[in-house]
């Protein structure tokens, strides 16, 4: 499987591939040959951490913006369409800075929770970033994912 971001920053955009972490390739098993519960949503969020996080990482490695208007955005499942098979695409979700700057944003990442509690399933350390967040500036990110 290989997991892709699509990222833009004020109408820049770059297709960057993305890597499984042991967590997410972990839930991914447990969840089709285990049989074990979905979850109900996945989460996008963005990491301020310089270092690209390894393979090895959890939630607790990573550092998010806070406040001024971040938070982790929703990826529903009907969100995610297909085409051509094998390649799903969620659609462009949008970080707003408001009320204040983020800061140097480094990447993004996936989970399976909205905060720390849950786990983590892949990330991208962004390769002409870092992107410096100013108020009002935005960070559009298109999540797609290409299973082959």
């Amino acid at each position: 499987m290989e997991l892709f971001f699509l990222i833009s920053l004020l109408g820049l955009g770059a297709l960057m591939m993305a890597k499984w972490v042991d967590e997410g390739e972990t839930n991914v098993g447990n969840l089709y040959l285990k049989n074990q519960t979905q979850n109900t949503n996945l989460y996008l969020g963005l990491y301020t951490n310089t270092a690209e996080p390894a393979e090895t990482a959890v939630l607790a490695n990573l550092t998010e913006p806070v406040g001024n208007g971040y938070a982790r955005i929703a990826l529903a499942p009907a969100d995610w369409t297909e085409s051509p098979q094998g390649l799903f695409a969620n659609l462009q979700k949008t970080f707003t800075a408001s009320g204040g700057n983020w800061g140097n944003v480094y990447g993004c990442f996936i989970a399976t929770s909205s905060d720390g509690t849950g786990k983590l399933v892949a990330v991208e350390h962004f390769t002409d970033g870092p992107y410096n967040v100013s108020a009002g500036s935005q960070v559009k990110v298109t999540p797609k994912i290409t299973i082959a």
